[in-house]
């Protein structure tokens, strides 16, 4: 039987990438050099995709990596001499800032609750803050705080960097990024193509206060600081061997997505997230886990299941080829995790809903 995957990363790989995959082995694309003219074409046609998809402009160069933890890891080693402010309302902006507490920063970690909005207008920012992270979509709790709460903020500290953790809700945001310092994202989510790799994007500003710190001997050298990233960067390439067939497939789905246009996929977005909220607000089965329609993620929507029965609907729902996934770490047990990611199709979300009907009338007899 083949599955849906609903859950929110790794999740359903868009249909079209079997076959560009078996493009990739019969052109041979896993087995060229990172320094060919073939890499430089892919990597330079990706490059150019994500910055036409999300509106990335010239000034911000684009970086290859690991992942989005690495990512996290690069930014304040490149940026931070000393202190970070960071937004925390669930599992991975604690990740973040615990990287930076781990590179021996003094970061402040403004705690809020899953669920409600950071008030923006009143928050203080310790004095002498260098980078404010902002985790924009939570994926272990399905909390997403409005851009224009985190503009809000940039004007009140036009000076202090902002950077945003946008994995689990990238390309569906609409970044404006004369207000934003940086993004990051990965590729396993929203892009639907097998994990491995992630994106960050950083305005030249950050990459010169890399160059500052280095200068200074204040940060810790690494193969994969802003300058060596630049340099490569420059010329289509990578510091080091990188994972190339997911470049390669990140490229042929950017163009897959420009095809079809960022204001239906965004269209869509809302549309399916409509519908798995429409029907959770009347089911037994459970109930939204966030309550605030303008804090509610629209691409990983959480449940809370009645009667800690969660593990028994995924069940239940794996049988008939449809995967969500469970609820984060303590959350296991009472909650589902659904994500709406682009590659989810209407059709997708309403045999979800079918299934979960069945579900509910076979507990309700």
């Amino acid at each position: 039987m083949k599955h849906i995957y609903f859950t929110p990363g790794p999740s359903q790989l868009f249909p079209e990438v079997t076959g560009y995959m078996k493009q990739a082995i019969r052109d041979d694309i896993c087995s060229i050099s990172h320094r060919s003219k073939a890499f430089q074409e892919i990597a330079h046609t990706c490059q150019n995709n994500l910055r036409k998809l999300l509106m990335i402009p010239p000034s911000f160069p684009v970086f290859f990596l690991s992942s989005s933890l690495e990512s996290m890891e690069r930014i304040i080693q490149n940026t931070v001499e000393a202190r970070s402010f960071h937004l925390v309302n669930g599992a991975f902006a604690h990740a973040w800032h615990r990287a930076a507490t781990g590179l021996g920063k003094d970061a402040t970690a403004h705690i809020f609750e899953a669920g409600t909005i950071p008030d923006t207008q009143n928050m203080q920012v310790p004095k002498g803050t260098e980078l404010i992270c902002i985790t924009q979509n939570e994926t272990s709790n399905g909390t997403s705080i409005p851009l224009k709460k985190i503009y809000e903020l940039k004007k009140r500290y036009p000076r202090i960097p902002i950077v945003l953790d946008v994995v689990s809700s990238a390309p569906y945001p609409k970044i404006d990024f004369k207000k934003i310092d940086g993004i990051f994202f990965s590729v396993q989510k929203g892009f639907g193509i097998p994990a491995g790799l992630g994106v960050l994007a950083v305005c030249d500003t950050l990459v010169q206060k890399s160059i500052e710190l280095r200068k200074k001997q204040k940060r810790i050298e690494s193969y994969h600081d802003f300058e060596s990233l630049l340099k490569k960067e420059a010329v289509f390439q990578t510091p080091e061997t990188p994972n190339v067939l997911d470049i390669y497939l990140l490229s042929k789905v950017t163009t897959l997505m420009l095809e079809k246009g960022i204001s239906v996929i965004r269209k869509e977005t809302k549309q399916k997230e409509k519908i798995l909220s429409s029907f959770f607000s009347k089911s037994t089965l459970g109930e939204l886990s966030i309550k605030n329609k303008e804090a509610r993620s629209q691409t990983v929507i959480v449940v809370n299941i009645h009667e800690n029965k969660a593990s028994h609907l995924i069940d239940a729902l794996r049988k008939k080829g449809l995967v969500v996934g469970s609820g984060y770490k303590e959350c296991k047990e009472t909650q589902i995790r659904i994500a709406n990611f682009p590659q989810h199709t209407v059709g997708d979300m309403y045999k979800l809903i079918n299934a979960l009907k069945i579900f509910e009338k076979k507990i309700g007899d």
